[in-house]
């Protein structure tokens, strides 16, 4: 009788071992190795998994989960969710330069649809529309512009410098390009260009 009750325990003990679930020290390491491969629903749907473990990874390993999932999702097309995790991405490393890139073209991106409605409104001589139309665009401009300064102040280019400058007259706020060399000195101060794990 003891013979079977250390067996069952014996098989029971080893029934739990194979059905516990991954730590998230186990499940993390796992991610490093597949998070730089392209997003798919498969890969996302792991990765949005490891987030329920968020409580036991660390800051920056967070950091790392949020933005590979941010960037997955964007690879997929859906930008709304990419939006949501750069965002949550930028609180644990608020100067990753990746994702200010990221996340002011996808905002950049997103000014389109109102670019249409006010050539539509332009066309059809619609003031009221045309002015609704703008203020949709630049609050979108405005969201967009931080992080495309973020971005130029890290890594100058001069596309978007351009990009920048142009979305400033778009939106009738030339006098801050005057001052845009001054606000991209202090912002140059503080760069990451590659997330840590620990």
């Amino acid at each position: 009788m003891k013979k079977n009750i250390l067996t069952l325990c014996l098989l029971m003990g080893s029934c739990i071992i194979v059905n516990a679930q991954k730590s998230a020290k186990e499940n993390y390491h796992d991610f490093t190795v597949y998070r730089t491969t392209k997003g798919s629903d498969a890969l996302i749907k792991k990765v949005s998994a490891l987030l329920e473990q968020k409580d036991e990874l660390t800051g920056k390993q967070l950091a790392n989960v949020e933005y590979h999932l941010g960037r997955m999702y964007e690879e997929v097309g859906d930008s709304d969710n990419a939006l949501l995790h750069y965002t949550e991405s930028i609180k644990g490393e608020p100067n990753y330069v990746v994702i200010h890139r990221a996340m002011g073209f996808i905002y950049l991106n997103k000014t389109k649809v109102f670019v249409k409605q006010m050539n539509e409104a332009s066309a059809a001589k619609n003031v009221i529309a045309n002015s609704k139309a703008f203020e949709k665009y630049k609050a979108m401009v405005q969201k967009a512009l931080p992080h495309l300064e973020k971005y130029q102040a890290c890594e100058p280019d001069e596309q978007t410098l351009t990009i920048i400058t142009n979305l400033y007259k778009s939106i009738k706020e030339q006098q801050a390009i005057a001052t845009l060399s001054a606000r991209l000195k202090p912002l140059a101060e503080n760069c990451v260009s590659l997330l840590e794990d620990e």
